[in-house]
């Protein structure tokens, strides 16, 4: 079961729930996870544009090269996920927890800075 295609946002949680955690490049386009737990998901190169990810905890997530484009990151914990390269472009981040996480330029997020600060990863 591991390593196929994932049809649904349902199938996604059914799989993480059984232990799976690698989803590299799902297409999940649109799907509701608001309010999922998905601790070190690994949704590299994943189409998640339009996904509702409001409130959910995904600590120490992989979404390096992840497409978000328009994705409701309103609440969403991210600490310590890697963004590396990830496309954020018209995401709602409003009150989403980035501490730790790798941004998509590559440097890092602490808490107690502002929106566009980040200390370099190096």
């Amino acid at each position: 079961m591991f390593n196929q295609p994932l049809h649904s946002a349902r199938e996604l949680l059914v799989r993480y729930r059984s232990g799976e955690r690698a989803f590299k490049g799902a297409y999940l386009e649109g799907v509701n996870l608001q309010g999922t737990r998905l601790k070190r998901v690994n949704l590299i190169g994943a189409n998640l544009i339009r996904a509702d990810l409001s409130g959910a905890n995904l600590y120490g997530a992989n979404l390096s090269g992840a497409d978000l484009s328009y994705a409701n990151l309103k609440g969403t914990y991210l600490a310590s996920a890697n963004l590396t390269g990830a496309n954020l472009n018209g995401t709602n981040q409003d009150e989403a927890d980035f501490d730790g996480a790798i941004m998509p330029d590559g440097r890092i997020r602490w808490s107690g800075l502002e929106p566009t600060e980040y200390r370099s990863a190096s």
